[in-house]
């Protein structure tokens, strides 16, 4: 028997069908390997070409590019002949405009507050770049005038909270800044910022008033020539002209001035309408009846209105409100309306009252001509019943003008505590001038008979001589009279025929008409 014997290496043993598949497979893989080879031979030479072009174009002369348009001929040269190249200039990269610095102001307090700290720190490149920074082409002139006045002069600036929020003058708003002279303890001027609203800045300052002691500090800004051909110039001043000669230079930016952008500013040679009324509405808030009379034209202002508008302010405790206090409502050279708006926190309430200003010239001071007090005197006797007595200190006259009027409680003749201070400023009044006469008329409400309505208005009327002439003013200077329920600011009763005590109340009065 013969035996086969097999090979336990299956490596030794092949099928012949086999054999015969893999050689294609090995045709196919060195094709794919062939083409590979010979693309990224051929994109790295095209790579490379196209890196050397970009370098050398880098380093050649700036020309037209190969593929811009045409080009029309060169002028000269007749068409189709070779054009010279054509040289296109280099032109920086151009840079974004630097934005103005976000300051940010969100009240025009703010922006005094800031100037204050620069100045009192001795700081007064800030100061000149928040002074202009409104418009930078002013900032040289801006650190010239900060230098001349608090480095050269030596003047200071008070405090920040003595800053006083003046008011509002077309599209500005005005801050006051109070400056010392040197070797002064308290403040003898100020400076005065108008301020305007800026959609970046939140509120800049557009022009800034120096008080005429100032006036050397923009004498001294550097000049400018006179415009050429030698015309004659002129500089304007706080709205006076200058004539200037020709040829002669013109004061830097000084208002006006011929090739100049309008200063950053000004002086004021008088007080403008703004000023003025604030410091009358002042010295009416610190109850100064005789500095605040310096204000007023007394032929056509009462003082009766005066006295009375002053004993509103003491009794109602009024202040300026901190937003928009003075309004004016018209500006011009010299006639100017002016809203003063006020505040009381004893009462509860915000009212207003307006003043009428008149000049005779731009070169005169102000004068308050008119006094309109309705709005303040009605909220003022709105709320009055908060303070007990119903009270009203101006009430209109029968003989014409108005009286100022002192209130009593039911059946008595006693002064009231507040009427005691009215009489204060009335003996003032009288005191100034022993030749005015003071008259003064009793009433009462209508409960009682006539005899005795007239014997307690007599007594109401003596009551306030008494207390006058405890002042000091001389009892000839004093007339009075009882005139009982004659003469009712109210009604007694109501329409349907019953009592009416609020009515009756405005009727128990003693009323002082200042006879001059």
């Amino acid at each position: 028997m013969h035996h086969v014997r097999f090979s336990s290496h299956r490596s030794v043993y092949r099928n012949p069908r086999s054999r015969g598949s893999v050689v294609p497979v090995l045709i196919i893989v060195a094709g794919l390997i062939i083409s590979t080879i010979i693309f990224f031979a051929y994109t790295r030479k095209s790579v490379i070409g196209n890196s050397k072009k970009q370098v050398a174009a880098e380093k050649a002369p700036l020309t037209g590019s190969d593929n811009a348009e045409p080009k029309s001929p060169t002028p000269g040269n007749p068409p189709g002949a070779p054009q010279a190249p054509t040289l296109t200039p280099a032109t920086p990269p151009v840079q974004p405009p630097t934005p103005p610095v976000n300051l940010g102001f969100a009240r025009p307090a703010d922006v005094g507050e800031q100037l204050v700290r620069s100045l009192s720190s001795g700081d007064l490149k800030s100061a000149a770049a928040l002074a202009a920074a409104g418009n930078v082409s002013q900032l040289a002139e801006a650190e010239a005038v900060m230098n001349k006045i608090f480095k050269d002069l030596g003047y200071k600036v008070d405090s920040a909270d003595k800053i006083d929020l003046l008011g509002q003058v077309e599209n500005y708003t005005r801050l006051s800044i109070p400056l010392r002279k040197p070797g002064e303890l308290t403040p003898s001027l100020r400076l005065q910022l108008d301020l305007e609203r800026d959609e970046k800045m939140g509120w800049k300052i557009g022009k800034l008033h120096l008080p005429k002691e100032l006036s050397g500090a923009l004498a001294s800004l550097p000049a400018t020539p006179a415009p050429a051909g030698g015309a004659p110039s002129t500089a304007v001043l706080d709205k006076k002209v200058i004539p200037t000669p020709p040829g002669s230079p013109v004061p830097a930016k000084i208002p006006g001035a011929p090739n100049s952008s309008p200063s950053l500013f000004a002086i004021a040679n008088t007080q403008d309408a703004l000023s003025f009324a604030n410091d009358f509405v002042m010295s009416l808030l610190h109850h100064d009846f005789a500095e605040s009379k310096k204000f007023i034209d007394e032929t056509k202002v009462p003082a009766q209105k005066l006295a009375g508008l002053c004993i509103v302010f003491e009794e109602g405790q009024y202040e300026l409100k901190p937003s928009k206090p003075l309004v004016v409502t018209i500006a011009n050279p010299e006639v100017s309306w002016v809203i003063a708006q006020v505040q009381s926190e004893s009462l509860q309430q915000s009212t207003e009252f307006g003043l009428e200003l008149q000049r005779a010239s731009v070169d005169q001071e102000w004068r308050v001509v008119g006094l309109n007090l309705s709005e303040i005197l009605g909220s003022f006797a709105q709320s009055a019943g908060k303070m007990g007595v119903p009270y009203t200190p101006l009430v209109k006259n029968p003989k014409g003008g108005e009286s100022l009027a002192l209130y009593f409680e039911y059946d008595r003749a006693e002064l009231h505590p507040r009427a005691k201070k009215q009489l204060e400023i009335v003996a003032g009044l009288l005191k100034s001038d022993p030749n005015r006469k003071l008259n003064i008329a009793g009433h009462t409400d209508a409960l009682g008979d006539d005899s005795y309505n007239v014997r307690l208005s007599r007594g109401r009327a003596e009551s306030v001589k008494a207390q006058l002439v405890e002042l000091g003013v001389p009892p000839s200077q004093v007339i009075t009279e009882g005139l009982g329920k004659a003469q009712p600011l109210g009604p007694n009763q109501k329409a349907d025929g019953s009592d009416d005590p609020e009515g009756r109340s405005k009727n128990r009065r003693a009323e002082i008409f200042l006879d001059f």
